[in-house]
């Protein structure tokens, strides 16, 4: 799943492709803190990851970096999950 974050506390943006939700739901299950001011944060939205090439969810094509920019790292220091002892990278 894709996520949309808005800290509460200093109200910065971000997205991440590491959000987890309910099974059959968009509720996130974990959330990340942002790394301006160490608040956790759950995604105020979250959609299906889709596919950059073929545009589509259920991908068939052989690319599979979907929704992801291969350039930024993900950041287990800030994910509740990675932090639960389950990590998601």
């Amino acid at each position: 799943m894709y996520g949309f974050f808005r800290c509460s506390g200093c109200n910065k943006n971000w997205e991440s492709s590491h959000v987890y939700c309910l099974r059959g739901t968009m509720e996130a299950t974990y959330g990340q803190e942002c790394k301006s001011c160490r608040v956790m944060c759950k995604p105020y939205r979250v959609e299906h990851l889709v596919c950059s090439q073929c545009g589509e969810v259920t991908c068939v094509c052989p690319f599979k970096e979907r929704h992801v920019d291969p350039n930024i790292s993900h950041r287990r220091d800030l994910c509740e999950k990675c932090r639960s002892g389950h990590p998601c990278a």
